[in-house]
């Protein structure tokens, strides 16, 4: 049996992805396709526009067998902290290969840049000194470091899948994994605004925000889009992430994962000032800190994660089970056969353990956002039901 896994928010899940699960199949031969997908909040810091229990349901209708959770621990960290997770999970379970959407699918040049990720040479810590001093981006400069060293796009070694695939190998080697890696080549730009066939999940976030739930149904596969007009009725967070910040010490907010070099008492003024969520990212965000990273440190700052907990935790200790398809329970047997870690599917086992307290925390503070009463209620990780499909 062969068992490709991969990493995901799908949030929401859409035409790219749905091609990307069938060509994963086809080009990796595979009898089966797990995903390990984030939760209830994505990696950008944000509560997903969908609860895990859709997405996994239109993930499972669109060409997925199996859906396991990325836990928020995971899913709430950088490039590098966000593949160790999903992979460790992957790996853990024993998938044969890790399948990845990217702009640049050469696997000789991911593998080449995955290479200096971990032993950067002279000249680009060099180009990278230069182009810091001269007020560039950390991104920037290191992307046209990389550009000038290599003979590659610099655009092209920013893209976020790009950064993301690269991480994604130099996990596979670091935790010694027989994982080989099958890169899929994206359709469509990651950044573009523009709605279609192809549309990018940014894109299809920026409509339904905008009111054009009409032209966004239209980018996503059948399944999915009777969920999808549930999708972005997300309130409240403003107030909740202000008073919660206004009410931290400064020797708090500098335990927050990604918070450094003094980053606490900028927070603690800007969140005395600002008015909402966006205002204050607006007023903190700058060549250091780019809005992702303090989007995810305000996520924390809500959910009360620690970077002691991070390093409490390297690796996952579990891979819980979300949803699955009824006729791939020879997946299952084999799954429980490969696996490293307990494969877990009923939430009450996982009762006292610290990140799975992280996780309910997580879905407890989305439910609040949502506008259904509902979908408001806590303790949603207990009540909601496995999904089968």
């Amino acid at each position: 049996m062969k068992i490709a896994g991969v990493i995901a928010e799908y949030n929401p899940f859409h035409n790219g992805h749905a091609h990307h699960l069938k060509e994963t199949r086809r080009m990796g031969g595979c009898d089966y396709v797990v995903v390990c997908m984030d939760g209830s909040f994505t990696q950008r810091g944000e509560p997903a526009c969908m609860d895990k229990w859709a997405r996994a349901r239109i993930a499972l209708n669109c060409g997925a067998d199996a859906v396991f959770e990325l836990p928020a621990l995971w899913a709430l960290q950088p490039a590098d902290g966000f593949a160790r997770g999903g992979v460790a999970v992957l790996g853990g379970l024993g998938c044969d290969l890790l399948s990845f959407g990217t702009e640049e699918t050469d696997i000789n040049l991911l593998k080449t840049l995955a290479e200096v990720g971990e032993n950067e040479p002279p000249e680009l810590t060099e180009a990278l000194r230069k182009g810091l001093e001269a007020g560039k981006s950390h991104a920037r400069a290191r992307g046209e470091a990389l550009s000038m060293l290599l003979g590659v796009d610099a655009e092209k070694l920013n893209s976020p899948n790009l950064i993301l695939a690269t991480q994604y190998l130099r996990e596979m080697r670091a935790q010694s994994l027989k994982m080989e890696a099958l890169p899929v080549q994206r359709i469509g730009n990651y950044h573009d605004a523009a709605l279609g066939d192809f549309a990018s999940a940014t894109a299809i976030r920026a409509a339904i925000s905008d009111g054009k739930m009409e032209e966004a149904l239209l980018c996503v596969p059948e399944p999915a889009r009777e969920a999808l007009c549930w999708a972005g009725d997300l309130h409240g967070m403003d107030d909740l992430l202000l008073h919660t910040l206004r009410g931290m010490p400064p020797e708090e907010i500098a335990e927050l994962p990604g918070v450094g070099e003094g980053l606490e008492q900028r927070i603690m003024r800007c969140a005395a000032e600002a008015s909402c969520r966006e205002e204050l990212l607006e007023m903190l965000k700058c060549k250091r800190y780019t809005r992702a990273r303090l989007s995810r440190i305000c996520a924390c700052a809500l959910l009360k994660l620690t970077k002691s907990m991070v390093e409490s935790h390297a690796m996952p200790e579990y891979a819980r089970l979300i949803g699955m398809r009824e006729d791939a329970r020879p997946l299952l047997r084999e799954l429980k056969a490969r696996s490293r870690l307990p494969i877990v599917s009923d939430a009450a086992q996982l009762r006292g353990d610290a990140v799975f307290d992280l996780e309910r925390r997580a879905t407890d503070l989305r439910a609040l956002l949502c506008n259904d009463p509902a979908a408001r209620r806590a303790g949603q990780e207990f009540t909601r039901k496995f999904v089968r499909v």
